[in-house]
């Protein structure tokens, strides 16, 4: 299987992804950066992470120095790509199983890199030329992720006095307590042990299941809100002092005002667009996945970009992905405004989400047959979406390919119609 992804490198260790495929990818990445001299490495905490580390390690120092900064997070590495002015890579496979491991690639802006320049890799990587030697140096610089943390505390020093609930999943968000903790807060961990196996759960809080813990705990010790991270720490759970869970379209709500325009990922209830439409706020809509959004924010000038899994992207931060930067920001905005989690609150409207395995078939052409002769809109964001989006009236039903793994992901929402049941037949016949 590629694992040359639409916008990173990722597979499972051993199968899709092995030694000599890094290393190869590692050369490739030397060809591709060949205008610079230092390229730097962060690496999350998966238990192959260390071992992909040192695979690219060897193959890059054949014609680059590299500064390896050690264990940290996807916004650190990006924050320090801008710092340091030199690509970096980032060895995570985020939000996936334990198996999985793979590779962002960030330019020297903090940017991840655009599929095109993905694809120019990935050409370098089927021809790739050994190097023999080893030419360039390795500097160790783990004091690096300080200047990091010291960047969130400068900004959001006012944040203290609360009593906050901290869970890392396990990852690599649990270097990151102290930032809370030293900002002047009350902070309650669990699962904060660095653990690549991810015993706990699985570090995706854009599921319900693994945001549970949270809930419990913030409900037990009477708690101002908690906080639950995903395995390299670019997205980001949030549970209210009443231990509800907090869905990226409300947090969105929290930042109306002062004629700010925002970009809504696809997969955001239809809803909120109304809302907006109906406050006079501009909008723009975006596909799935981060160079997209990131090109389509600094392209409109927008203020926040959501996405739907829990990734908030600020123009006052670079649109970089950042789930401490993300909450410290709703906090700060909720304590300006003089409110709290319930001002956040949509009307309510039935949603489902549902995973179906590629295995069985082209789901997004049986659902477009489906409705072809229906009273609906049919969208594809002028070519842009991978999948479609389908209108109707009280209903909305979103279809896509995911990039990352072999799976459709459908949303249903109903707002009171009986599309759900419809749906149901469809999927009893694949």
């Amino acid at each position: 299987m590629d694992v040359f992804k639409l916008y990173d490198i990722r597979g499972k260790w051993g199968d899709e992804l092995t030694e000599d495929k890094v290393f190869k990818i590692g050369l490739a990445f030397g060809e591709f950066f060949k205008d610079t001299d230092y390229i730097g490495v962060v690496r999350d905490v998966r238990i192959h992470s260390k071992r992909i580390r040192d695979i690219l390690i060897d193959a890059i120092t054949r014609t680059h120095n590299v500064i390896d900064f050690g264990i940290g997070s996807t916004p650190e590495a990006a924050y320090l790509a801008r710092v340091y002015t030199i690509p970096v890579l980032m060895i995570t496979a985020s939000h996936n199983p334990k198996e999985y491991n793979g590779i962002k690639v960030i330019d020297d802006k903090g940017y991840e890199l655009p599929p095109e320049d993905l694809k120019a890799i990935e050409n370098i990587y089927k021809n790739v030329r050994n190097f023999e030697g080893r030419e360039g140096i390795v500097e160790e610089d783990t004091y690096a992720v300080e200047i990091y943390k010291w960047y969130l505390r400068k900004k959001f020093r006012n944040i203290r006095g609360y009593k906050i609930g901290y869970d890392p999943s396990n990852s690599v968000m649990s270097i990151f307590i102290d930032v809370f903790q030293d900002l002047g807060n009350e902070v309650f961990s669990i699962n904060s042990e660095l653990d690549g196996n991810f015993p706990s759960h699985l570090p995706d809080p854009a599921k319900d299941e693994n945001m549970q813990q949270m809930v419990d705990l913030v409900k037990v010790k009477g708690l101002d809100f908690g906080v639950v991270f995903d395995g390299d720490g670019d997205r980001l759970g949030v549970v209210d002092n009443n231990g509800r869970i907090i869905r990226p379209y409300e947090y969105l709500m929290a930042f109306l005002g002062r004629g700010r325009k925002f970009l809504l990922e696809v997969s955001l209830p239809y809803i909120l667009r109304e809302i907006l439409k109906r406050d006079g706020y501009e909008y723009v809509i975006s596909r799935t996945g981060r160079p997209f959004i990131v090109e389509k924010s600094i392209k409109n000038k927008v203020f926040l970009a959501v996405e739907s899994s829990g990734h908030y992207y600020f123009s006052n931060n670079f649109y970089s992905s950042d789930s401490l930067y993300a909450i410290l920001m709703l906090i700060k905005e909720l304590r300006d405004k003089g409110i709290w989690f319930d001002s956040l609150k949509l009307e309510e409207f039935n949603r489902k989400e549902i995973v179906i395995k590629k295995e069985k078939g082209n789901l997004i052409e049986k659902i477009k047959d489906y409705f072809e002769n229906r009273d609906v809109s049919i969208d594809n964001l002028n070519g842009e979406l991978d999948g479609i989006d389908i209108l109707g009236k009280g209903f909305r039903i979103l279809v896509r390919e995911s990039q990352t793994e072999p799976i459709y992901r459908l949303i249903v929402e109903d707002y009171g119609s009986n599309i759900s049941e419809e749906i149901e037949k469809i999927l009893s016949q694949l």
